[in-house]
């Protein structure tokens, strides 16, 4: 689309950072023509949104930027760049639509249901640690971060133990491997079984419900009638890719910074109290998702700009937690940064349900780390990043060694 002549233009192509340290300048760069809103011509042009208080206000107005699949069904409506993904609820709809979907996880994700939860994190946290700790050695990927949070939410869900590497494979592999080569192609392909397996272990507790979230979602009622197949498939398979890779991206990012900033690894090791207030600037800092892409319902001024109905607009929560505006010194990571209201989960009805659960399963991780191999340090000639950092960032491996250790059944 060819954008009229006043609109504010940045050549910012999302696809082209392979590293955080690209995607960050990047960003910067765009900041640093002072245009809190602009246009790219990249990727079929859309709109850029890179001042806090403009990404703020663009999350909470739905009204105006939709996150439903208003005009490709095929295309994923929160982001630019992927048309693969299956629909993801209740992420990818609007009032009125939106309140039941949400309604279905609310309860589910709560603050006092994540909480419920942490001792099974601190149990997958030490589990997947005592595999290796005798070791010295480990990758802190493979071996830790994916396997600690997918555990959590898959055996919280209630698939089958069985399962959980190829679940957690498959997810993983969609971000950590560049579109195009075999492990990405079976990553992606994996997502059709998943999809089936999602329906079968639905279909499965509509006849015989138990004790676990599947159940909750399969018979999730609204206005007196069972929720729609669809839509509760559409809804667990939001809740495992969510739950998954996001947080394993998050802990990877605090574990390698701890590593190259000894500093403020002793100040998390002296006052362990102070880790719920560096997790919020972790979180600012490394945010997990970078940005998430809306649609412009209707032609609209915004930020002292003309936008378009249909227009693509990124609102990202990268550049936001940057803004000197909203954060002083906010090119520095602060380990005791307090307030800090980042926008790393979003804000308004579309803030991630599953926030209260990541900074749950993230504490326990960082936690038994520190507490377990404390010494632990990162090789930075084995780091290997996402190929991609346009939506999601993260790490491929983070080789580690430590003081080995025992095991805490060897423990007693």
């Amino acid at each position: 689309m060819t954008p009229v002549p006043d609109r504010p233009v940045v050549d910012l192509d999302l696809d082209a950072a392979t590293s955080r340290a690209a995607s960050d300048a990047a960003w910067a760069a765009v900041r640093a023509t002072g245009c809190p809103v602009a246009w790219t011509e990249h990727d079929g042009g859309f709109w850029v949104v890179t001042g806090y208080d403009e990404v703020a206000a663009a999350f909470r107005d739905w009204e105006r930027f939709s996150s439903a699949r208003l005009y490709d069904p095929d295309q994923c409506a929160i982001s630019v760049s992927n048309g693969t993904v299956p629909l993801l609820l209740p992420e990818e709809s609007d009032p009125p639509e939106w309140n039941d979907h949400r309604r279905t996880i609310a309860t589910l994700l709560s603050p006092a249901a994540s909480e419920h939860l942490r001792g099974r994190a601190r149990y997958w946290a030490d589990h997947y640690l005592d595999r290796v700790i005798a070791r010295g050695a480990c990758d802190l990927v493979d071996d830790f971060t994916v396997p600690v949070p997918a555990s959590v939410v898959l055996e919280w869900m209630g698939f089958p133990r069985s399962e959980w590497e190829w679940f957690w494979t498959a997810f993983h592999g969609v971000s950590a491997h560049p579109n195009g080569t075999p492990e990405h192609r079976k990553a992606t392909e994996a997502y059709a079984d998943v999809m089936t397996r999602i329906t079968e272990e639905l279909r499965d507790r509509v006849r015989a419900p138990r004790d676990d979230a599947l159940t909750t979602i399969a018979l999730h009622e609204v206005h007196g009638e069972r929720i729609a197949e669809d839509v509760a498939k559409s809804i667990a398979f939001l809740t495992v890719t969510g739950g998954i890779d996001t947080t394993t991206s998050f802990t990877g990012a605090a574990l390698l910074h701890l590593s190259e900033h000894p500093a403020d690894r002793t100040r998390l090791l002296v006052d362990a109290d102070l880790l719920p207030v560096a997790t919020e600037e972790f979180l600012r800092y490394y945010p997990p998702a970078r940005t998430h892409a809306r649609t412009v319902r209707d032609d609209t001024e915004f930020a002292g700009v003309t936008m378009r109905r249909g227009e693509r607009v990124v609102l990202s929560e990268a550049a936001a937690g940057r803004d000197e505006s909203a954060f002083v010194d906010a090119g520095t990571f602060v380990v005791d940064r307090d307030p800090n209201r980042h926008l790393a989960f979003g804000v308004g009805i579309h803030r991630c349900p599953g926030s209260h659960l990541a900074r749950v399963e993230f504490t326990e991780m960082v936690t038994t780390v520190l507490r377990r191999i404390p010494d632990y340090t990162i090789d930075p000639a084995g780091v290997e990043e996402y190929p991609t950092w346009s939506m999601v960032g993260g790490w491929r491996h983070l080789p580690a060694t430590f003081t080995p250790g025992a095991p805490i059944a060897a423990l007693g």
